[in-house]
């Protein structure tokens, strides 16, 4: 389990003791989704799925956290979702035009792409 979940990951599914193994299966896929995201826009980049920590926000979304010294440079937007017997999940990758630009969280980096295009509108 260590070499694929974080301590947290373990605990909120654990949390869950009719739903565990699902709730891991929906971790699992989500990881293995970001994984193969990454590795489109950077191919010689290899994540392994401890590197790659599910979250989830103070409002329930899931969230990714990479272990990674190149992860300010990468955005994931996950998606999973799990019912009776079946986990699923989806992720997109972008990689940030900036290539020292910090961010706090996705959702601001999200809101600032937003934003550039609109100004450039209004000119």
């Amino acid at each position: 389990m260590r070499r694929v979940f974080s301590k947290d990951e373990e605990a909120y599914a654990k949390a869950r003791p009719r739903t565990t193994l699902l709730h891991l299966a929906g971790r699992f896929a989500a990881k293995e989704a970001v994984i193969k995201a990454i590795s489109q826009i950077d191919p010689h980049r290899m994540l392994a799925m401890n590197q790659v920590e599910i979250r989830n926000d103070r409002l329930g979304r899931p969230r990714v956290i990479l272990h990674d010294r190149r992860a300010k440079r990468i955005t994931v937007h996950i998606s999973l979702s799990h019912v009776d017997t079946v986990a699923v999940a989806s992720a997109i990758a972008i990689k940030s035009p900036f290539q020292n630009h910090l961010v706090a969280s996705s959702e601001q980096q999200a809101a600032s792409r937003v934003r550039r295009p609109l100004l450039a509108a209004r000119r």
